[in-house]
C-alpha cells in the first residue's frame, strides 16, 4: 500500500490546482444559470447560498429569505382593465411589483433545453395541466381521507357537506386526469439487456409532475440513455399526457 503525504509541495500544489479548477468551473456554471457566484471561504458559501434564495429585485423587498424554498422566479400578475377606450390587460402585482413562485421541475427542464439551444419541449398548456394535477394531488392527499370514507363522512351540516363535496370533485378530477394519462408505455424495452427498464407513461408523468424529477432523471432512473431520439421520445409521451390531461378537466 502506498501512502501519499500531503505535505509534499508537489502534492499541494496538484492539489490547489484542481481546486481552482473545480471553483472556476461552479462559478462559470452559476454565470451560465444567471445566479450568484459561489465564493471561495465559509462565509461567501452561505452569502451565495442566501443569494440564490432571494427573490428577484423585481418583486419587492418584503419577500423573505428562504434557502429551503429553493430558488424563486419572478411572474407579472396581470389583470384585464377598463380604459378610454374599452379594456386592456394590465399589469396586476401590487405597487407595480411582479409576484414569485419557487422554481419547479418544468422551469428546471426548459432550462435545460435552452442551455442545449433547442425549443421549448412543453407548450404553456401542457405545464399548466402538469403543475394543476401535482397541485390537487398535493392537496387532495393532504385531506387525509380516502374517497369512501368521505363518502360516508358527508354530513348534514351545510359548511361540512360543501367541503366534502369539493373534496370528492377534486378526487374526480384526479381520476380523470389519471385515466386520461392511460396505462401504454412511454419507452418499452424491445431485447432484455438486463439495464433498462420499460417506463409506463403513468410512471413517467408522476415522476416528473409528483416526484418534481425532469426526464433526463427519469431515464437515467430506468437505464436508458438521455440523449437523441430516446429523449425526445420520452419528452412527446409526457407533452402528449399532458394534452389528454387538459382535455379531461377543462377549467377543473
Amino acid at each position: 500500500m502506498v501512502s501519499i503525504c500531503v505535505e509534499d509541495p508537489t502534492m499541494a500544489a496538484a492539489v490547489a490546482q484542481i481546486a481552482s479548477i473545480k471553483r472556476a468551473m461552479v462559478r462559470r456554471l452559476a454565470g451560465n444559470l444567471g445566479i450568484a457566484r459561489p465564493g471561495d471561504d465559509e462565509d461567501q458559501r452561505l452569502q451565495f447560498m442566501l443569494d440564490a434564495a432571494r427573490a428577484p429585485e423585481s418583486c419587492g423587498p418584503e419577500i423573505p429569505v428562504a434557502p429551503a424554498r429553493g430558488r424563486v422566479l419572478s411572474f407579472a400578475p396581470q389583470a384585464v382593465r377598463p380604459t378610454a377606450t374599452g379594456y386592456e390587460v394590465q399589469h396586476d402585482g401590487f405597487r407595480g411589483r411582479d409576484a414569485a413562485r419557487a422554481a419547479d421541475v418544468f422551469d428546471v427542464m426548459l432550462h435545460q433545453v435552452a442551455r442545449r439551444g433547442g425549443e421549448a419541449p412543453f407548450t404553456p398548456g401542457q405545464i399548466e395541466a402538469g403543475r394543476t394535477y401535482a397541485m390537487l394531488v398535493e392537496r387532495h392527499s393532504s385531506v387525509g381521507l380516502r374517497c369512501i370514507s368521505v363518502e360516508s363522512q358527508r354530513g348534514s351540516g351545510s359548511a361540512g357537506g360543501a367541503f366534502m363535496d369539493a373534496v370528492l370533485a377534486e378526487g374526480e378530477v384526479i381520476r380523470r386526469m389519471q385515466a386520461a394519462i392511460g396505462t401504454g408505455m412511454a419507452l418499452e424495452v424491445l431485447r432484455e439487456t438486463g439495464a433498462r427498464r420499460d417506463i409506463p407513461v403513468r410512471r413517467l408523468v408522476d415522476m416528473v409532475c409528483l416526484e418534481g424529477k425532469s426526464v433526463t432523471a427519469a431515464l437515467k432512473a430506468h437505464g436508458w440513455s438521455v440523449y437523441g431520439d430516446i429523449r425526445a421520445q420520452a419528452y412527446a409521451a409526457v407533452g402528449d399526457a399532458l394534452d389528454r390531461m387538459r382535455a379531461a378537466a377543462p377549467g377543473r
